[in-house]
C-alpha cells in the first residue's frame, strides 16, 4: 500500500502570513494553479482511493484530481487542519504580542501547547493518525491511496511514522502543494519521500 500525502495550495491568508486552521479560506489563483499541476502528477500514481479533509482549500484540490482520475472523494473529518481558536486569522506578530506565553511556549515544545479556545497539537496528531489507520485498515495492500491535507496533519502523520516526539516538530517544514509518499512494507509505514514539488516546478507552478 502506497499513501500519497498532499498539501493543499496558496489561500490568501498564506499569501499575508495569517494563521490558517479549521476557517475555511478557498485557494486563490496560485493556488488553483498548484491544484491543477498535483492534479496532472496525480495521473501517474494508479490511484484507487481520494480522502480529504472536507474544508474548501483540500476539497478544491480534491475535486480537480477526482475530474481528473475519475475516483470519488470521500470526506474524512479527521484530516482537518488544527483548530487554532483564538489564533486564527491572525500573524506570528499578532501572537508575539498578545499572547506571548503561547508563543514562547510554541517555539521551545510545541507538544506542550493547547492553542487558546483551540485545540492541542497531541489532539490534532490523535485524530489525524486515528484517521490514517482506518483508511490502513479499510484497503487492501495493492491500494494506491491520496490523502488531501494540511500543513499539520501531514507532519503530525510523519512523526508518528518516524517515531519523532512532537517537542521536535520544528524540525520538519512543509511546503504548499507539497507531495510527501509513504509505504507500508512489511507491515510497518516508511517514508519514500518528502515535501516533494517537482511537479509544480515541471508545470512552471509556485511554491510559495
Amino acid at each position: 500500500m502506497k499513501i500519497f500525502l498532499v498539501r493543499h495550495g496558496e489561500t490568501e491568508w498564506n499569501s499575508e502570513g495569517k494563521f490558517q486552521g479549521q476557517i475555511d479560506i478557498p485557494l486563490n489563483d496560485i493556488g488553483l494553479s498548484q491544484s491543477l499541476a498535483t492534479a496532472r502528477a496525480s495521473l501517474r500514481w494508479g490511484l484507487t482511493a481520494l480522502y480529504s479533509s472536507p474544508l474548501k482549500r483540500t476539497m478544491q484540490v480534491s475535486e480537480h484530481i477526482s475530474s481528473i482520475t475519475g475516483i470519488p472523494i470521500s470526506p474524512a473529518p479527521g484530516l482537518m487542519e488544527l483548530n487554532l481558536g483564538s489564533l486564527e486569522g491572525i500573524t506570528g506578530n499578532d501572537m508575539r504580542r498578545n499572547w506571548p506565553e503561547v508563543w514562547n511556549q510554541w517555539r521551545v515544545d510545541p507538544s506542550a501547547v493547547s492553542m487558546p479556545k483551540g485545540e492541542s497539537l497531541i489532539s490534532l496528531s490523535n485524530r489525524s493518525w486515528e484517521t490514517f489507520k482506518t483508511i490502513e485498515q479499510t484497503h487492501s495492500n495493492d491500494d494506491q491511496i491520496a490523502i488531501v491535507s494540511h500543513n499539520f496533519v501531514i507532519r503530525c502523520i510523519c512523526a508518528r511514522i518516524l517515531e519523532m516526539p512532537l517537542s521536535n516538530f520544528h524540525s520538519m517544514t512543509l511546503s504548499l502543494s507539497s507531495i510527501t509518499t509513504v509505504e507500508l512494507f512489511r507491515n510497518a509505514w516508511r517514508l519514500i519521500s518528502y515535501n516533494s514539488v517537482s511537479h509544480l516546478i515541471a508545470n512552471n507552478g509556485s511554491d510559495r
